[in-house]
């Protein structure tokens, strides 16, 4: 009966996700969770914003926790952490606000978690946004992407799926508050857990990831991204694989020697480069726009 019992414990998990303005989305992340074929036992919802209607969501099929980190613009790395600090089991799994589950995704999750490894699965990115959460209705809108199992290098985490224990969260630290706002915090987080000599599992399941207006390259946030591409050359001396540096360096935003004399802003973004480079989701067969440039 102990054995059942243990067995019993060791399937639970908790959920986080960080939210500012997103609550469309966020309703459709609840509402997959909800279809899903095991119940975490909690989710716990970090808002990147004050208190308001929608931070009383809830749901009938698990208890949904609400807690607020609103010091910063974007404190991205302080929601994470206190929305794992705030989970009372040993597995987390942590879903960007924008994700949708297929049923049995975070069974497969959940049963691929243990000690020592990080567990993850491809990303499926929708090219506009949805009403219809259907599974099989949002599997004709993308190519399928469900592959083999297989240990990934850190240079592939994704914060927009994640699931890690609570002994291996607590030995990295959580994610690092020296960096503020969007980008590179989560390189960061990658690369203390790889140094803990922890490993990326990809579980080869799918997730969909709902369409948000959105900057490519992400211009909107430039010094946000040099600051804290600075703070990770400071602590690990060298700057961390990203495409979108020389995409700045070759709009001129950042020294093109960023490598070798330290990376700084060279200029700022103009009203036209930041109309030039958001990327809209596609007027056909679009369901309504809803909080249209975010950035979560």
């Amino acid at each position: 009966m102990n054995r059942q019992r243990d067995d019993a414990m060791s399937t639970e998990f908790s959920i986080v996700t960080i939210v500012k303005r997103r609550t469309q989305q966020l309703s459709n992340l609840i509402s997959s969770i909800e279809r899903s074929t095991v119940q975490p036992k909690e989710m716990v919802i970090v808002w990147m914003a004050p208190p308001s209607d929608e931070s009383l969501l809830s749901s009938e099929q698990f208890p949904i926790v609400h807690r607020f980190a609103a010091s910063e613009e974007l404190p991205i790395p302080k929601a994470r952490n206190r929305g794992f600090d705030t989970c009372k089991t040993d597995k987390f799994i942590y879903l960007d606000v924008d994700c949708i589950c297929p049923e049995t995704l975070l069974d497969d999750l959940t049963k691929s978690l243990g000690v020592g490894k990080v567990v993850t699965a491809n990303v499926s990115q929708l090219e506009q946004k949805v009403v219809n959460i259907d599974e099989r209705y949002l599997q004709s809108l993308v190519a399928p992407n469900v592959t083999a199992p297989e240990k990934v290098p850190f240079i592939n985490f994704d914060t927009n799926i994640f699931g890690i224990t609570r002994i291996d969260y607590e030995r990295v630290g959580g994610f690092d508050l020296d960096y503020h706002g969007f980008g590179i915090g989560d390189l960061d987080f990658a690369a203390r857990c790889s140094k803990a000599g922890l490993y990326l599992l990809n579980t080869g399941k799918q997730v969909f990831k709902q369409f948000h207006a959105h900057y490519n390259p992400p211009v909107n946030h430039l010094c946000d991204i040099v600051a804290n591409a600075e703070v990770f050359k400071q602590k690990w001396g060298a700057y961390p694989t990203c495409d979108m540096f020389s995409q700045f360096a070759e709009l001129g935003l950042i020294n093109q020697d960023y490598e070798q004399e330290g990376m700084r802003v060279m200029r700022l973004v103009t009203d036209e480069e930041l109309a030039k480079y958001l990327v809209k989701e596609s007027d056909e067969d679009a369901t309504p726009a809803i909080d249209l440039a975010q950035t979560a």
